[in-house]
Formats: structure tokens, sequence, C-alpha cells
């Protein structure tokens, strides 16, 4: 006999967010399901689950169209997840969006991750006026953790002597990662000056005192970042800056397994779409020796004219040369005529 409790489809919700909660999915993700899945069971209060079909899966996924490809694509996921859930407890016979298909996204090597470079990475640190901005700015571009992980990060999180920190990342990760030897001195000076007054505090610190205590938003770190950017009249934000500790570390060390590491990726090939774009650019570079020279016959009769433009010999053909002389002193003529 079917379980009345999962009646409507408001009650399944519950039932399927508590399920969340005990496989240990994040307040984060569960938050997020249940903002998905609240217009969806508002649209059919009056049915049952197993009323639900195929169609009215695609009316309620109509509404985002327009969206982007990957936010159509969470969608479909979290619906297809919650009638698989509703599936496995016999409330459903069929998990009725299971053939609804996601839009294709773009491959890991065709994304554009926005990295800062090393130059602009200097303009920032050159305008860091206070200990936040440094301490920010220290720690999104020597580990590379996502604002969220960086905004929660507390004192008590940094072992000295151990030289590791702990960071709280993304899916309730907690990832202990050793500490460069440079954000190590720059956090040792924030102590010896006094930034925090006990171990509870956040490590990037509060500018004012905060009146109630409760999880702490990460656009801190966006702020600062912005606040920073601003300042050195640079084009930056906190995930241009996790490319940039990607790419500097790929250079100095290029241990990709270990870079996977650091930023907590589950999969490699999500730590390669940091690295593809420098890549790429890279290897766009070698488009500076293509010459043309090669298939002009060389003209050896052309008289110099006393004054031939100065060009870089090693750039370009003598053909070539000699066909820029040839356009230059036409100009030269044009304009005294």
């Amino acid at each position: 006999m079917q379980d009345r409790s999962y009646g409507t489809l408001d009650r399944a919700l519950d039932h399927y967010i508590g399920a969340l909660a005990r496989e240990g999915r994040t307040e984060a993700t569960r938050r997020k399901y249940r903002q998905v899945l609240e217009p969806f069971t508002r649209l059919y209060p009056e049915h049952a689950p197993a009323e639900i079909s195929e169609a009215d899966c695609e009316r309620y996924l109509n509404r985002w169209v327009n969206c982007a490809p990957a936010t159509v694509a969470l969608y479909v996921s979290i619906l297809r997840s919650f009638f698989a859930f509703l599936e496995g407890k016999g409330v459903v016979q069929l998990n009725p969006a299971a053939k609804i298909k996601r839009p294709a996204l773009k491959r890991p090597e065709e994304l554009d991750v926005v990295e800062t470079k090393q130059a602009e990475v200097q303009k920032l640190y050159a305008a860091a006026e206070e200990w936040d901005e440094v301490i920010c700015l220290a720690l999104l571009t020597g580990l590379g953790p996502r604002r969220n992980a960086a905004a929660l990060a507390r004192r008590s999180d940094v072992d000295f002597e151990r030289g590791t920190i702990r960071l709280h990342e993304k899916g309730g990760k907690v990832i202990v990662k050793p500490l460069p030897n440079e954000l190590a001195a720059i956090l040792q000076a924030a102590e010896a000056a006094g930034v925090w007054t006990s171990e509870r505090e956040y490590l990037i610190p509060n500018r004012r005192e905060t009146r109630r205590e409760g999880e702490r938003s990460n656009k801190v770190v966006y702020a600062i970042v912005k606040r920073l950017a601003e300042r050195a009249g640079v084009e930056t934000h906190p995930h241009s800056l996790r490319a940039a500790f990607a790419v500097r570390f790929d250079e100095q060390v290029a241990d990709v397994m270990a870079l996977k590491d650091l930023l907590g990726h589950t999969r490699l090939e999500t730590t390669q779409v940091y690295l593809r774009r420098r890549d790429r650019a890279r290897g766009m570079e070698k488009v500076r020796g293509l010459n043309w020279s090669s298939v002009f016959p060389p003209d050896g009769h052309m008289p110099p004219t006393g004054f031939e433009p100065v060009l870089p010999q090693d750039a370009l053909g003598q053909p070539l040369r000699q066909k820029l002389e040839q356009l230059e002193v036409r100009s030269r003529k044009g304009a005294r005529v």
C-alpha cells in the first residue's frame, strides 16, 4: 500500500529534501533544490506524484527556455532526480522526466576562463591598503580557493606549526592544504600586528564589528576584490584570481594532479579548463613565425632611395622588405605632389 504522506507533490518534496539531508548534501544544495522544485509543486497543487506526465514536466521547464543552457540543464537534472527518488520509493511507476534531454553544454576545452595576468596581480597588491585586502588577495592568489571557502575561513583554520590551512570547499568537502611560504609570512605578519583577537574570527577580517553571529556571506570577498580592482585599474573578480593561481602553479610546479587536489576538483577535466585557455594562447603565438617571403621572387634591381624605412631584419624576408620600401617611396612621392 502506498504511503499517503506522499499524496501531493509538496509532501513528496519534503520527503525528498529530507533524503538529501540524510545523504549528507549541504544546506546550500538542499536550499537550491527546494528553490527549483517548489514552483513546480505550486503549478500542480492538486496532483498526486503519479499523475504527473512528461508533458507536465516540460510545461514547467519551458519557463526557462531563454536562460543559459547550464541553468536549464540544472533544472532538468533536479527534476529527474526528484522523480527518480519517488520511483525508488514506489510512489511513481516511471520517472516522467527521465526522457527529457538536457541542453548541450560546451565541452571543457571550449569554456573561456577569465584569468588575471601576473602584472595585474602585482598592480592589485600595490593597490592594497588594508589588512583585509592584503589577506584576501594573498589567500585567493596563493591557494585559489572558491570565494565561499575564503570568506568562511577562520583564524583557527590556520596551523602555523604544521604550515597548513583547513578550507571548507564546495560540496561540503573539508580540504587541509599546505600553506605557501609567502602566504604563511603574510598571515604571520597579520598575527603580529594583532589583526585577530580570537581564534574564531574570520581570516579575512571584517572592517566593522558584526551585530549577530551567523554564516558569513561570500559577498565580502567579491566586494574586496572589486574595490581593489577599481583602485588598481584592473578588470578582475575572485574566480579570475582562482584561475591566475592555477596558471601560476602550473607554470612553476607543472603537476596537474596536485593542482586538481588544491582546487578541490573531482574531475581532472575540470582542472584542465583553467589551463587550456593559456595553452591555446601559446599555441596561437606560433602564428608569429608564419611568413610568405619564400613565395615572392627576389627583385635585385631596385635601386636604393636613401630613405628606406627601418624594418626588423628578422621579421621580414628580403622580397617583402623591398615591397614595403617601394610603398614607402610611393607614399613619399605622393606627399610631395
